[in-house]
């Protein structure tokens, strides 16, 4: 397997890297329950995955009660009461510094990514004991009143089984607070010794509820062309940089592909959709270029079903869509979604990426980066334990020398050349 073109160096900002396998922000839902914050598990977690001259990407850590999802629509996450991590207070923040320092003591670089879900968050976030009785914005909100949509094999992208409550627009005068939130979540970020930020403007969440006409029917300067539905993405963007500093903010952004034939999109998240998704995501890519980001990440529309097997998943054998916003970025582009060994090394070395984060083989094979390197067998990962839980496809995963010694293989081997072989029948994985 020729992937020397993972494994050759790289810079983002004032960091050199080693190799150009990153680890994708992937929601785990493993926070502590009554604080929100990073546990023993979570620093454990990262620790493993970090390496020399290695960039990881959290979770999605988020910037305020008003933001935050509890996670209860959920069937699996319901039973096991489990949490998703938030930044806005100081014992969350300080939770965050021990992770810093243990993918630090690795030799890796980590980012903080930061998410508003905007309409996905539900109103149960108000029972919490962090946020019960107390003085805070919250959700759901959205760039306007326009709900979920009922769920259905297309838009219920997360198992959902729960009807999800409308939200309310946002008023003009409410954006200011919004974009405060971000940077008291930056500050704390910075506080706890990121590399860098994340802005997760992509998946369905506020910024893409705002940048989508699927969602967006403002009549404001937020509303109604791609100029003004662009706005509060680089508002946000430049009051981040003013925080962080140049070089130290990403953005993610999951541009949404139409099928030429039935019009309809071929990925979307909670519903968001865009009659024009070309022309807003070229503009929204080009506008970012007036800032002194660290990177840009763009989710591949192919991300396959989530009961399926790797054996099975599709999104494996599809090939790329967003290589014609290779030429407007100026910055360093990461890719994610999909990718497999091959298909990774080969988009770099046909520089449609610089970059490519890997979710799912990340998550099961801690010391992924060697493992492509030398071309070992994968661990294959465990869907049923993606979500909540305990360390059982969390921390358990080993690494290749931790199998080789050991006696017990609790979780299945997958050989790289296996992964999306049906790419061999539809030729090149980059077209």
């Amino acid at each position: 397997m020729n992937n020397k073109a993972l494994f050759t160096p790289c810079k983002i900002g004032s960091h050199d890297l080693s190799h150009r396998v990153v680890l994708a922000p992937m929601t785990r839902i493993r926070a502590d329950a009554k604080t929100l914050a990073p546990t023993s598990r979570t620093i454990e977690y990262y620790r493993q995955r970090a390496s020399d001259g290695g960039l990881l990407i959290t979770e999605a850590i988020h910037i305020s009660p008003e933001a935050t999802p509890v996670w209860s629509i959920y069937p699996a996450v319901r039973e096991s009461a489990s949490h998703v991590p938030g930044i806005w207070t100081q014992t969350q923040m300080a939770e965050w510094r021990k992770v810093v320092k243990a993918v630090h003591e690795e030799g890796g670089k980590i980012s903080c990514q930061l998410l508003h879900t905007g309409r996905v968050a539900q109103p149960a976030i108000a029972e919490h004991p962090l946020v019960k009785n107390k003085d805070y914005p919250l959700p759901p909100v959205s760039s306007s009143a326009v709900a979920i949509e009922a769920l259905n094999e297309i838009d219920n992208q997360y198992n959902w089984d729960q009807a999800s409550t409308p939200p309310r627009q946002l008023e003009t005068d409410e954006i200011e607070r919004i974009i405060e939130d971000y940077k008291k979540a930056a500050k704390q970020a910075l506080a706890a010794g990121f590399d860098y930020i994340e802005l997760h403007a992509a998946h369905g969440y506020l910024i893409d509820q705002f940048i989508c006409d699927g969602v967006n029917q403002r009549t404001d300067r937020y509303g109604g062309s791609i100029e003004n539905r662009c706005r509060l993405l680089f508002e946000i963007v430049e009051a981040l940089v003013a925080v962080m500093g140049e070089n130290r903010v990403g953005v993610r952004l999951s541009p949404i592909v139409n099928d030429p034939k039935t019009g309809k999109p071929k990925q979307i998240y909670f519903g968001v959709t865009c009659s024009h998704p070309t022309a807003t995501f070229r503009y929204a890519i080009s506008g970012l270029n007036a800032f002194p980001l660290a990177y840009l990440m763009l989710t591949e529309p192919r991300v396959g079903g989530l009961s399926l097997d790797p054996k099975s998943e599709t999104a494996y054998s599809h090939p790329l869509s967003n290589q014609k916003y290779r030429e407007l970025f100026d910055g360093v582009l990461i890719g994610a979604g999909g990718f497999t060994p091959q298909s990774a090394a080969a988009a770099v070395e046909d520089d449609v990426y610089d970059m490519i984060a890997f979710g799912r083989w990340f998550l099961a094979n801690p010391d992924l980066p060697e493992r492509i390197r030398n071309g070992n067998p994968l661990n294959v990962y465990q869907r049923e334990t993606f979500y909540g839980g305990g360390d059982a496809g969390y921390t358990d995963y080993p690494s290749w020398d931790e199998l080789v010694n050991s006696f017990s293989r609790k979780y299945g081997l997958m050989e790289q050349g296996e992964i999306g072989v049906t790419l061999k029948k539809e030729g090149s994985a980059v077209s």
